[in-house]
């Protein structure tokens, strides 16, 4: 097994087929779970054996929010929704001022208004 240290002999990374640059080669005594459990610091070398890093803090997730360009594109997609809705409102008046000119029409005989 490859481990990957820092200066402080914490486990930065590992590689169990292959290799990593810059990495030790492993051949002692292994905790049980060590490979589908590692994350980066989570172990260290200590006393020639894989342990625990006590001083272990988990990562923040780093915190999401749009980028400029999703702005964007979600402020235009508003705006072609506001646009789409005119357009409708549009078209419902025009076709009721058809219907409205049609009855006036027959009203009056078909004679053109």
């Amino acid at each position: 097994m490859k481990l990957l240290l820092d200066d402080n002999k914490i486990i930065i990374g590992m590689a169990v087929i292959g290799s990593i640059e810059g990495a030790i080669d492993y051949s002692g005594s292994i905790p049980d779970g060590f490979e589908e459990q590692f994350k980066p610091n989570f172990y260290m070398i200590k006393d020639n054996s894989i342990t625990e890093n006590p001083d272990y803090v988990a990562p923040e997730p780093p915190a999401t929010k749009p980028s400029v360009i999703e702005q964007q594109l979600a402020t235009l997609g508003y705006k072609q929704m506001q646009d789409t809705q005119y357009k409708q409102a549009l078209i419902k008046q025009n076709a009721q001022m058809a219907y409205q000119i049609m009855k006036i029409q027959q009203q009056l005989g078909g004679q053109k208004a």
